[in-house]
Order: structure tokens, then sequence, then C-alpha cells
């Protein structure tokens, strides 16, 4: 089992959670309006650093995983430079 973290613009939210439907994810989490600074610079949704962005995060069989990394790498290729997509993989040792 794996822990997908996947890091996105705030704009791109719907497009990820239709992507998570669409590869029938059961569950997942999500926590909106993440302030930060990244290899895509300063997110903090003021006017001098625009845009937030989002974190959901899915504990998935490890087959499913590969499924949807694969699904939100596509997708950032349409991504432009400054909005920055990210996919972080953790193992899940045990799930209660």
């Amino acid at each position: 089992m794996k822990m997908l973290l996947i890091l996105c613009s705030s704009s791109r939210l719907d497009e990820v959670r239709e992507l998570i439907d669409e590869h029938e994810v059961q569950g997942y989490s999500e926590i909106a309006d993440i302030r930060g600074s990244g290899e895509t610079g300063k997110h903090m949704g003021t006017r001098a650093w625009p845009g937030t962005s989002c974190m959901i995060f899915a504990a998935v069989e490890s087959e499913k995983a590969e499924e949807l990394i694969g699904a939100v790498e596509a997708l950032c290729t349409s991504c432009a430079p400054d909005e920055g997509m990210r996919v972080m993989v953790l193992p899940v040792e045990r799930m209660i």
C-alpha cells in the first residue's frame, strides 16, 4: 500500500479530483489554500505572491498508485511552469 501526496495549484484541484474519480480511488482527503514557497516561487494568496496550492492525500494499493501517478504525470504536461504539480509516494506500513 502507498500513500500518495499530490500537491497542485488550487486552480487545478477540480482536474485532480476528476482523475481520482476516474481511477476509482475510494477515499481521499484534501487540504485547501496551502501557502508556501518552492521551485515555482511563492504562493501566498496575496497580490505580491498570488495563488495558493492544495494537497490531496490517499492511501491506495500499489497498482492503483502507479495508475494514478501516471495520470497525474500526464496532467502535468498541460501545467504552466509556475503552477507546479508534484506527487510524493510514501510506503504505508500499517493502516488501522
